[in-house]
């Protein structure tokens, strides 16, 4: 006898006066098996009862709208045609508010994204050696690193001191023609009068920040005028270039898409073309520059120091 032949089998006992006990007995079943099916037959006498149910879920979740998809899509596109521009959850997001529309969540965002293949995989993280960082107990900090040297055809050396604000990501970007503290205080000086003090100015051992190697224990030029400044220094330990995280992912962008994606007449020339990517990052991060909150006393300061 099937499963449903048994099934009907119960009931008919059942409605010929058999003792729940005796079915359960004669058909090998639980009464629990039996109960079910009494209560199956008791709501749906006038169907075929004995037969199962689907286990199709009777509730799907909800769906996102293709609209929204569509949306998230295009914003994405438009994003990738830009020089620039950031092209993840966060940047989608502000593009969004940008154009005053309702602003999906990250989550629907990433899903949408990975649904089209546009998500890659994350490389290998690299492995903590599990030294102790620096103090995270202040208020800002600027890191700070040089990307070069490099080489404009038919002009020669030349790099750049980027800035970086390690909360809000703001970036300074300065085209310079050496490494020298000359160039390098007025590149910080810039920035401060533009974006405001730190507590702190991190960065690696270069020789132009650290001082001199020939009077190694005196403070070099851009130690006093961060010092005079109110601005703590901290330096990395060398050959940890980690420990500058930010900087250095933004540098390695920097080069990426900026450096080796454009071609230069000189130094006047890239500087035009930095204008366009300060432009595009300020954009990105959804901040504009303030003023410092008290003005720079740098050019005497400045004018002092290198004198």
């Amino acid at each position: 006898m099937d499963e449903e032949k048994t099934r009907q089998k119960a009931i008919e006992l059942f409605q010929s006066g058999e003792k729940i006990s005796e079915i359960c007995r004669q058909l090998n079943k639980s009464r629990k098996w039996f109960y079910k099916w009494k209560r199956r037959f008791i709501s749906k006498p006038l169907e075929q009862w004995y037969k199962d149910e689907s286990k199709v879920p009777k509730h799907f979740p909800k769906k996102r709208s293709y609209q929204i998809e569509q949306k998230i899509l295009a914003v994405r596109k438009k994003l990738q045609a830009e020089k620039y521009a950031q092209i993840g959850a966060i940047s989608i997001q502000y593009e969004f508010f940008s154009q005053g529309k309702a602003i999906p969540a990250v989550w629907t965002i990433n899903r949408v994204l990975k649904a089209h293949g546009l998500v890659k995989k994350k490389s290998l993280v690299y492995k903590s050696k599990n030294l102790p960082y620096p103090g995270n107990k202040y208020i800002s900090v600027h890191q700070m690193d040089f990307v070069g040297p490099r080489y404009i055809k038919g002009f020669g050396r030349i790099y750049s001191l980027n800035i970086i604000d390690t909360e809000t990501h703001f970036v300074h970007i300065n085209a310079i023609s050496g490494k020298s503290v000359k160039y390098v205080i007025p590149s910080v000086v810039r920035f401060w009068k533009q974006y405001g003090f730190p507590d702190y100015l991190q960065m690696d051992n270069e020789l132009s920040f650290r001082g001199s190697n020939k009077y190694p224990r005196s403070f070099g030029k851009l130690i006093r005028f961060a010092l005079s400044q109110g601005v703590g220094v901290i330096f990395i330990p060398v050959s940890e270039p980690w420990r500058n995280g930010i900087i250095e992912q933004f540098n390695d962008k920097f080069d990426k898409y900026f450096y080796r994606k454009n071609v230069f007449i000189d130094l006047e020339d890239m500087k035009k073309k930095l204008w366009n990517l300060r432009i595009t990052i300020i954009r990105n991060i959804g901040i504009r520059p303030t003023k410092a909150k008290h003005q720079l006393s740098s050019v005497n300061s400045l004018v002092r120091i290198l004198s």
